[in-house]
């Protein structure tokens, strides 16, 4: 012989960096079968098809994330790498992540789609819009029969009366509601003084959210002129909404709270800029008579007494034009800060009360809009600016 021959270890060795250098990170799927939790907390398993199978490792390290717990017959989506245990010459599959089978596929989707759309730097924090201070009006793009809408409509009516707030009633779910987002998107943006988008839903599965992790979608409110926030599902929630918008709220009812600013808020800002604005006027005023009392200096040294004489007359006729312009301006201030508290306590919904309207709830707290809303004989509320009372109603009017 004259070649020297492989030993098994110099060959597993080879056939171990061929495949594990073929297959370092893949998706496969199969069904679990011989499945074991050892007590070091490693899992170990086949996957296997009508035609084949493959030995699984689960490191405790990657299974402690599991969200589901495996059983027998259950088909998955595994991701891993393909390794060789050389010690008895067999390659397997070292799993990292896994899904069912029916949320794997659209979790494979959602993956894939995240990635390309971060690496074309959609998700990047340089394009994210400032979101306005104060904002007059607010669009929404969301069911228009759904809790989510009117949790934000709640809030804000609550929070800022002031707001005026436009609904986009769109499609949320299932086949059509990624279009149907998209045209809600597209169409703000040629209403003029709308300062702020609200798009999204209440919670549910992923199937049920995936309209918000469409691609056209993730490209409709990149693209939005008006910034957005996106308020899809519960907290734990995440779509690729949530990451290409200008701010993700956890909720429908978080994004209304960050799309808003309290009445008294609002108030006390403007008490702050106004204080800000006198500080400043009491600075120049002691700055221009610092300037008139150095005049005063170096003419007393430069000119005889009547040239100082008379730039002193000029500089009191100066100072006291400005002084009286300042006293104008702060006047002018103190109005506009007393308007627009007035209007805003016209705005509460007490100042409404007192002028004799009232407020018709049913005993679990809902609002009664029509007579449709309580049955003959159904006791409710009455809420005046004075004080409030029960009520019963008697029979429907009948029309003529």
């Amino acid at each position: 012989m004259d070649f020297k021959p492989l030993s098994i270890t110099e060959l597993t060795q080879r056939l171990k960096s061929l495949i594990e250098g073929e297959f370092p990170d893949i998706w496969v799927t199969g069904e679990i079968s011989n499945f074991h939790h050892h007590s070091s907390g490693h899992m170990y398993f086949t996957l296997k098809d009508h035609r084949a199978e493959i030995k699984c490792t689960y490191f405790r390290g990657y299974n402690q994330y599991l969200k589901f717990k495996l059983e027998e017959g259950m088909q998955v989506i595994t991701s891993g790498a393909i390794s060789v245990y050389e010690k008895r010459g067999q390659y397997q599959l070292s799993v990292r992540q896994m899904e069912p089978a029916g949320v794997g596929t659209l979790y494979l989707a959602f993956e894939a789609l995240k990635k390309q759309l971060q690496a074309e730097g959609l998700f990047d924090a340089q394009y994210k819009k400032p979101l306005p201070k104060f904002s007059r009006k607010i669009g929404v793009v969301s069911s228009g029969t759904s809790a989510a809408l009117r949790d934000i409509i709640q809030v804000l009516g609550r929070r800022a009366p002031h707001i005026e707030l436009v609904v986009r009633p769109t499609k949320v779910q299932g086949q059509g509601a990624a279009e149907d987002i998209v045209k809600g998107i597209e169409a703000f943006q040629n209403i003029s003084e709308v300062d702020l988008l609200i798009v999204g839903r209440g919670g549910g599965s992923l199937e049920d959210l995936w309209a918000f992790n469409e691609e056209i979608v993730a490209r409709a409110i990149f693209a939005s002129e008006i910034p957005v926030i996106s308020a899809v599902g519960h907290e734990v929630d995440i779509s690729i909404s949530d990451l290409v918008a200008d701010l993700r709220a956890p909720t429908p009812s978080a994004g209304a709270e960050l799309a808003s600013l309290q009445s008294t808020e609002i108030a006390d800002l403007a008490q702050g800029k106004f204080h800000e604005i006198r500080l400043k006027l009491q600075s120049q005023i002691l700055e221009h008579w610092q300037n008139i009392d150095g005049i005063e200096h170096r003419l007393a040294f430069q000119a005889p007494s009547e040239k100082i004489k008379q730039n002193q007359e000029k500089m009191h006729q100066l100072f006291h034009q400005m002084q009286y312009a300042i006293e104008t301006k702060q006047k002018a201030l103190q109005a506009n800060l007393f308007g627009f508290e007035k209007h805003l306590i016209s705005l509460s919904p007490e100042s409404i009360l007192h002028r004799g309207y009232a407020l018709a709830t049913l005993e679990n707290g809902m609002l009664i809009r029509s007579q449709e809303d309580v049955e003959t004989g159904e006791h409710f509320t009455l809420q005046t600016g004075k004080g409030r009372f029960e009520a019963k109603k008697i029979r429907n009017k009948e029309r003529k």
